[in-house]
């Protein structure tokens, strides 16, 4: 693999120039080319070799995301790079060394300059696909399992929206920490057929009736966690799931309506309800030392090849508005991805 953009190749970045919802995607995000600026002692010139595209970025195009950056940006907040250069003062890292950039913004691009401080060292050896879809989904799901209730091996957590990206990471993650886990989905088809575990479909207009099927499969043993990524009903339907004392956490808002949750839930049985937002987690001084095991755990997982998502297409940076349209339709089967000047195949 050739390291450097010759001057002909200046780097690609895509710009969002509208976040209106109304305009078509072919007018409100552009490619443009970058030269190259220099280092300061500090820094790192990173390639990108694939980039995912997350639902958080398309919330962010129709301002619809926690945080709204100012037009015009660049948008991308997942994907695994090559070191190209590094700065003077930076002896840990070399030339043709694959890192995770974690907490970057702005990743859609051949080439981005970032701090030591936000690269992590990965296995070049590895999946470049999958090293691509680590930061985000995984560890959501690695932290709403690890740290948002005391679970032990063997009990029991429930979640909604299974055939979801992070429900898959969660999938996998429950299997690897020998948790139970009851998966629900809205559609028989939506049941993953390529693995054994607890499956459910259920539209989450019955609370009682998701409950009793819980209790069918637990054998009335104890549920500590339910993982919610629709809100809405369906918030009420998965908390009733609950045993007392359980925690509810919210970390998705897939129905777009406001959560409901049974006042019988949260008063007579204490049902503990949380919203979940993994940038926020991270930033909290008090999660500070257990946020430094998150990545090292994933990248060990991944490498024993425990942890893995479907990859529907890969498209070229170039190709972003057909990405886009394409990472925005329903009944995908797995994620679309973009790939750098630097992606080696």
């Amino acid at each position: 693999m050739e390291h450097f953009l010759t001057e002909s190749q200046n780097a690609r970045i895509v710009e969002v120039l509208s976040c209106d919802p109304q305009v078509p995607v072919s007018e409100r995000i552009r490619i443009r080319q970058d030269a190259r600026m220099p280092l300061a002692p500090k820094e790192v010139r990173i390639g990108m070799l694939a980039m995912n595209i997350l639902p958080a970025d398309l919330l962010q195009m129709n301002r619809q995301y926690g945080h709204q950056p100012s037009v015009p940006y660049v948008p991308g907040h997942e994907g695994v790079a090559v070191v190209l250069e590094t700065g003077s003062e930076i002896t840990d890292l070399h030339e043709g060394d694959r890192v995770l950039p974690i907490g970057v913004f702005g990743v859609w691009a051949d080439e981005l300059v970032v701090q030591r401080r936000s690269l992590i060292a990965v296995p070049s050896n590895s999946d470049v696909l999958q090293q691509a879809m680590l930061a985000a989904n995984p560890a959501t799901a690695w932290v709403l399992l690890k740290h948002q209730a005391d679970i032990q091996p063997g009990q029991w957590v429930v979640q909604n929206a299974a055939n979801s990206a992070v429900g898959q990471c969660t999938r996998q993650l429950a299997a690897h920490l020998n948790i139970n886990l009851i998966n629900i989905v809205r559609r028989p088809e939506a049941v993953a057929s390529d693995e054994s575990g607890h499956w459910l479909v259920d539209d989450g207009k019955e609370p009682d009736s998701l409950k009793a099927e819980v209790q069918k499969i637990t054998r009335g043993e104890t549920v500590v966690l339910g993982l919610d990524a629709i809100g809405g009903v369906a918030s009420q339907a998965l908390a009733a799931s609950l045993s007392p004392q359980g925690r509810l956490v919210l970390y998705g808002l897939l129905s777009g309506a406001p959560s409901s949750i049974s006042a019988h839930d949260l008063v007579f049985r204490n049902i503990q309800v949380h919203g979940f937002w993994l940038a926020n987690w991270f930033s909290d001084p008090e999660n500070k030392q257990k946020a430094k095991t998150v990545y090292p755990a994933l990248i060990e997982i991944a490498a024993q090849n425990k942890l893995r998502m479907n990859v529907e297409k890969i498209y070229e940076l170039s190709d972003i508005h057909e990405a886009i349209v394409h990472s925005a339709q329903g009944g995908k089967q797995g994620k679309v991805l973009l790939k750098g000047m630097y992606f080696d195949e």
